[in-house]
């Protein structure tokens, strides 16, 4: 009666074996090796292929967020949390700035920003300075909600003031974040579908 048990070291043999198969001295490595180069170069092509196909999916039928924070940490999570979304970040408020006002422009890369999420304390910039030349001076109707750990009364009446529609204290629940980018993204779709 044959025994189809399998021991613990049957695996290092099947693996022996195989090499054994391999190194017979008729150059198979060598033969195998340019298999496994060729298919190692297949994989990376369908990989390239499937990022830029993922990309274009983000950038044509996610909502566009723009993350507007110099904070590294800070935009690794919220850019995690808004997996749903097309994420776009710039680290100051000047950038910012310059990209929303090419935003839709034949040569921009920024069709449309369904919300934006701002940090009060930026370079070159405040968020309340680019908030206020968002809303009162360009009269960008894209919804503005400040993300910051500035958490006076006095902070969150300035950022409405300045046009804010919104804003949320860090550190923030996961869940908060969700429920207001989300609030603000579907007026903001509902209002483009409206036009």
């Amino acid at each position: 009666m044959e025994n189809n048990t399998h021991g613990p070291g049957d695996v290092e043999i099947v693996k022996e074996a195989d090499i054994n198969i391999i190194d017979d001295g008729n150059n198979n490595d060598q033969a195998m090796l340019k298999v496994l180069k060729n298919e190692i170069s297949h994989l990376k092509a369908s990989n390239a292929s499937l990022k830029i196909q993922l990309q274009y999916f983000r950038e044509n039928y996610l909502p566009n967020v723009l993350l507007v924070d110099d904070n590294h940490e800070t935009v690794q999570v919220i850019t995690g949390i808004l997996s749903d979304y097309n994420v776009i970040n710039t680290g100051n408020g000047i950038e910012a700035l310059s990209m929303l006002r090419k935003m839709g422009n034949v040569g921009s890369d920024i069709q449309r920003i369904d919300t934006i999420l701002l940090e009060v304390n930026l370079p070159g910039m405040s968020g309340f300075t680019l908030c206020r030349e968002l809303k009162k001076n360009i009269k960008l109707n894209i919804p503005i909600i400040f993300c910051s750990a500035n958490n006076t009364k006095k902070d969150v009446i300035k950022a409405i003031s300045f046009g804010a529609d919104d804003y949320i204290i860090k550190p923030f629940q996961e869940k908060a974040l969700l429920e207001k980018v989300g609030k603000w993204t579907k007026k903001r779709l509902a209002l483009n579908r409206t036009r």
